[in-house]
């Protein structure tokens, strides 16, 4: 198997122009234009340095251009570019840009975009924001995703949801051993916090964590009282 070539400049000066000039549209022909290796390249010229480094409004204007003309192949490598630009303040979760492409996708464009973009979030109002952008309702909706991604914000946010569906015990004890298993420190010590919240005397473990019923409320509402729980 031939290997992927990562950089070209003869490519790259193709490539230039039309992102300089926000051209989408003879971007799109262009790509088209090249052989599948140099698409392959082409692809990683755009995310990692050409789309990182351009402004705002032109990320985004050929963002959506090569996303609707073919999102199975860009959506992930231009949603990883947002995510660095994101790092440098140079994109945010408030673009309306951002918002007008969320509203295209289909439930696993959501899915993949959620995921990649959940664990690089510091606090549990901005992984908020991002569901409310993408529409993922609270509750169970949301409870689907945060058991997947193993950061603070969103294990905070996953004792919330488990209130949503705290009358279906198996689903709770479900989630509580699916924590467990995964095994890092504040899966297993919100696993605990989960045993005394919804009273699950059938949760078996060794747990370090020692907490009395009357300070879960604290740590639902807390997120710092959270932290210093969990961590």
């Amino acid at each position: 198997m031939a290997q992927t070539r990562h950089y070209s400049r003869t490519i790259e000066q193709k490539l230039l122009p039309l992102v300089q000039t926000g051209d989408a549209e003879r971007l799109v022909a262009l790509l088209e234009s090249f052989s599948r290796s140099e698409q392959r390249t082409a692809d990683n010229i755009l995310g990692e340095r050409l789309l990182c480094e351009c402004p705002t409004d032109v990320y985004w204007k050929i963002t959506e251009a090569l996303v609707r003309h073919k999102s199975k192949a860009y959506l992930i490598t231009l949603m990883k570019t947002f995510l660095e630009r994101m790092k440098r303040g140079a994109c945010s979760l408030s673009d309306d840009a951002f918002a007008r492409l969320a509203a295209g996708f289909n439930e696993v464009e959501r899915q993949k975009v959620a995921l990649l973009i959940m664990p690089e979030l510091d606090s549990p109002q901005v992984v908020e924001q991002l569901f409310s952008v993408l529409h993922i309702p609270k509750g169970r909706e949301q409870m689907v995703y945060l058991v997947r991604v193993d950061t603070l914000p969103c294990l905070f946010l996953l004792l919330g949801s488990l209130r949503y569906i705290e009358h279906d015990r198996g689903e709770v004890l479900k989630v509580a051993r699916q924590l467990m298993k995964r095994g890092t420190g504040g899966s297993f010590n919100l696993a605990s916090i989960i045993k005394v919240a919804f009273g699950l005397e059938e949760l078996t473990g060794t747990f370090s964590l020692r907490l009395q019923p009357y300070q879960i409320a604290r740590l639902e509402q807390s997120y710092d009282a959270f932290c210093q729980s969990v961590r």
